[in-house]
């Protein structure tokens, strides 16, 4: 390969940050033929225009879930259905579930089944809105200020009510997650609402779409091996699997394939 111009360079970094959501910077020297410290300049510029996030000897890609739900629901729909649907596989009779504000979660909602007398819980008013359509269900909607970005009440008041429940199940939602850092989310208040749900539960059950993985937001609140039940498609990260595995959790595949 010859010599790249420092944009076609950056194109080539970006294109592999959105394929595999992380790049080494040797590796990518490599690739590129040129040197590791060219590489990393490139990392440098690329970061100050917040197209990825430097980690050591490399960078991941931003996390895409940001934005309002509804835009979110949009994205890579058939995955989050495929998520949904294997997830319900966790539900037994007479739970109590926490369904965490997102996207995917939406999806959850409208497949609950409306004979195993759930009781759901949720920050969400989107979530709960569903929840009016199925009848059978009991719903209870925890209060305080609704936050556009996480779709939900994140607030004190919202932490303070979840206080009133030990669930069977918490659906948590995630922005990122990568190997190092674990689950993390794009706000502070946010990641300390998940924290704090995270002690109310039996057990924790991630729906990970590939667009999480290997990504970056700020705020870190669960490492992998806490998850009890991973719900994934086969393939998407053998590391991820390791890693819950290793903490006692199990992982349900959906019925995406990898060649997707």
């Amino acid at each position: 390969m010859s010599k790249l111009l420092p944009n076609e360079r950056h194109q080539a970094i970006l294109a592999a940050l959105q394929q595999e959501g992380r790049v080494l910077a040797l590796e990518m020297a490599q690739r590129l033929n040129t040197t590791e410290a060219t590489v990393r300049r490139d990392l440098r510029q690329l970061a100050a225009q917040n197209l990825c996030k430097r980690i050591y000897g490399g960078a991941l890609a931003p996390t895409p879930a940001n934005g309002p739900v509804a835009e979110r629901l949009m994205l890579s729909g058939d995955e989050k259905q495929a998520l949904a649907q294997a997830a319900l596989a966790l539900l037994g009779e007479d739970q109590l579930i926490f369904l965490d504000a997102g996207s995917t979660h939406l999806y959850l909602a409208d497949l609950l089944p409306r004979d195993r007398r759930l009781t759901v819980v949720t920050n969400a008013l989107s979530i709960a809105g569903k929840m009016l359509e199925r009848p059978g269900i009991r719903t209870i909607l925890i209060g305080g200020e609704l936050d556009a970005e996480v779709g939900g009440c994140v607030d004190a008041r919202a932490a303070a009510e979840i206080d009133g429940f030990h669930f069977d199940i918490v659906f948590t939602g995630i922005c990122a997650y990568d190997p190092i850092g674990g689950f993390s989310a794009l706000s502070y208040q946010d990641a300390q609402f998940k924290k704090r749900l995270l002690t109310r539960a039996g057990s924790v059950a991630v729906l990970c779409t590939r667009d999480k993985l290997n990504t970056y937001a700020p705020y870190p609140f669960m490492p992998a091996g806490r998850v009890d039940h991973l719900i994934t498609a086969q393939g998407r990260h053998p590391q991820l699997e390791q890693q819950v595995a290793q903490g006692g959790g199990k992982v349900l595949y959906s019925d995406l394939s990898t060649g997707e």
